[in-house]
């Protein structure tokens, strides 16, 4: 019922040009955020901040800065404070729109590319999936390369920039992410038991890619984490789900020693952290669930590992892989919560380990029944 009212409202201001105004060009950026139409709504909008000249206002704004400035005109009446406050806003919605269409939109393509060709009605078989997520890898590296440049060579964004590099090295963490995970669900892998070389390997690609997120965000949290308390829902969502997809994953594919003790502590910081940013955010139940979420499954992760390494009865050590444990599937299952799969639908958290051996036994037993 919102969208169909939204985009009524849409309608009407794009068809009436006595309608155009800076809160018009504004009200079609925020609907461009949410919508799959968002190019059109984009150039739709481009076209009428042409129209009011929004592009001519921070040169009108910096050109009467700095005749004050010259003229030391600090008791300038209150209509030129007014003016510029005008100025201002267009300025930054301008601004606002030439990064919308050259970052977001950029990376949005390659995310919507991404859905549409792993999704459900995929026509790719394996060996085109294998070869699909190499070239949007690469894609995605070009696009994070020529933005990297950008915001390295921008004089102006001095101040920003250690902001501004840790947003988009994450921006490109997550793609990864979501990536190497959609490949793996369009090829309807689950057992990582029986994955082949290439599945296995698109596997730890997702992993190292929530490895980085998470070493990104903790290590200079004030440069992410901290920025939290402005954040809508979905991107508490996304810092507790890359962190619970890397504590499933490092169960279900150990790669070193000492891997999952350093999870832990990690897991503490980040804990930490949010609850940092969550205390000085005054928006009702944001971020809060999945805060609650992180904390319980950090406890349930510590538990089971503290279970696996104690000795067993007859006196030897829990060296066994936790997989041959008896209830190695329940300890798995809590790494999903219900959250992440029906509202958000992020994908990895339904992975498990089933030995083949085991498989093949029951496969040859259900044939003599």
């Amino acid at each position: 019922m919102l969208h169909a009212e939204l985009k009524k409202w849409i309608n009407v201001i794009i068809q009436n040009k006595g309608l155009n105004s800076l809160e018009s060009v504004q009200a079609m950026l925020i609907v461009a955020c949410y919508s799959g139409d968002r190019l059109l709504i984009l150039s739709f909008a481009t076209r009428m901040a042409l129209d009011l000249g929004l592009h001519e206002a921070f040169e009108e704004l910096t050109e009467r800065l700095a005749v004050k400035n010259d003229e030391n005109a600090y008791g300038a009446p209150d209509h030129d404070f007014e003016i510029e406050r005008v100025l201002m806003r267009k300025s930054r919605t301008w601004f606002g729109l030439l990064v919308f269409r050259v970052d977001a939109v950029e990376l949005n393509i390659l995310r919507a590319t991404i859905n549409d060709t792993l999704g459900p009605e995929t026509t790719l078989n394996r060996q085109g999936i294998s070869d699909f997520v190499h070239e949007m890898k690469i894609d995605l590296d070009l696009w994070f390369d020529d933005w990297l440049r950008t915001i390295e060579g921008c004089i102006p964004a001095q101040q920003e920039k250690p902001y501004l590099l840790v947003a988009l090295r994450v921006q490109k963490c997550w793609a990864e992410m979501m990536l190497n995970c959609k490949a793996l669900r369009a090829m309807g892998v689950e057992n990582v038991a029986a994955m082949t070389v290439t599945e296995r390997h698109i596997l730890l690609a997702a992993k190292a890619a929530a490895r980085r997120h998470l070493r990104l965000i903790i290590v200079e949290p004030e440069f992410y984490l901290a920025k939290l308390k402005y954040a809508m829902d979905f991107v508490w969502a996304k810092c507790a789900f890359s962190f619970l997809l890397l504590l499933k994953l490092s169960r279900l594919l150990p790669e070193r020693e000492g891997e999952h003790h350093e999870l832990l502590e990690y897991g503490g910081t980040l804990l930490d952290e949010l609850s940092k940013a969550g205390s000085n955010n005054h928006q009702s139940g944001a971020g809060n669930i999945y805060l609650q979420i992180l904390k319980v499954s950090i406890e349930k992760y510590g538990r089971a590992l503290q279970e696996s390494q104690q000795p067993s009865t007859g006196g030897s050590s829990g060296t066994s892989p936790f997989w041959e444990l008896f209830d190695a599937q329940a300890d798995l299952q809590w790494f999903m919560p219900e959250q992440f799969v029906s509202e958000w639908d992020f994908p990895g958290l339904n992975l498990f380990y089933f030995p083949t051996a085991m498989q093949d036994f029951f496969g040859d037993f259900s044939l003599a029944m």
